[in-house]
């Protein structure tokens, strides 16, 4: 397989609180020992970041996902590839986000984000990992997805992301909508959460805590609460149109 080479120096650098809070996340374990190999991203493989989707959704899930339009699996990740997330989301160059017509709106989102490309090392093999994820629901659900795209976010504290769908009216090129949770220890009181609405029209709260993976369907509606520490996702997107290559421009 193939090693990541990662864009990120190897560091001593081992921050007092997690994620999500005033300081990057660990580059290292608690309790490292000086003679052991360093944790870092340069040490994982594409083959670290595989899921068996298989074994992660029962049948029994996967028909609550037709009739509720969501799910939520835990534990999507062993530790050393969830710290590897963790650590690139919090060395990212993170930038302003848009609306749909590509003006940015404080009061209706706050997040700042950073689409992710074959330069995030990390979040490169995640998005293969959605692509598998993928495949199994064009297999089990005749899904029609033909590509993914994801990008990083952050909320500042005081922000959130106001009511809304990921298809845009007119739009129905996203799917299936998913979020990966990248903060340590988050708390009730860090607000934060996902609302969704259900397709019974049931609302429901999902609390942002490390490695979960919400998934659901692309025109529920759904909305951030405002974050009361700094919060950290991947928000991603299977996509039934045709793969357009992705430029990021440099502001």
């Amino acid at each position: 397989m193939t090693k990541i080479i990662s864009n990120l120096d190897v560091t001593d650098i081992v921050a007092q609180n997690p994620i999500g809070q005033d300081n990057p996340p660990l580059l290292s374990p608690h309790g490292h020992n000086d003679t052991e190999q360093p944790l870092t991203q340069e040490v994982l493989q594409l083959s670290d970041f595989a899921v068996n989707w298989e074994d992660k959704l029962t049948d029994k899930q996967l028909d609550a996902f037709v009739t509720d339009g969501w799910l939520i699996i835990d534990n999507v990740f062993d530790k050393t590839t969830l710290l590897a997330l963790q650590a690139e989301s919090g060395f990212i160059d993170y930038r302003d986000a848009a609306l749909t017509d590509g003006i940015r709106i404080s009061d209706i989102r706050g997040d700042r984000i950073r689409w992710i490309t074959e330069n995030f090392f990390a979040g490169y093999y995640y998005l293969q990992s959605i692509n598998a994820l993928a495949s199994l629901f064009n297999r089990s659900l005749f899904a029609g997805i033909r590509h993914s795209e994801a990008h990083y976010a952050c909320y500042p504290i005081g922000f959130g992301y106001k009511w809304h769908s990921d298809n845009p009216a007119g739009r129905d090129e996203r799917v299936i909508s998913a979020v990966f949770y990248l903060n340590d220890d988050w708390e009730p009181t860090d607000g934060g959460a996902l609302e969704v609405v259900d397709k019974h029209g049931v609302h429901h709260e999902v609390m942002p805590v490390a490695n979960r993976l919400i998934i659901f369907d692309s025109d529920l509606r759904h909305q951030v609460q405002t974050a009361h520490r700094q919060r950290y996702s991947i928000a991603t997107w299977m996509r039934r149109d045709g793969l357009v290559p992705f430029v990021e421009e440099n502001n």
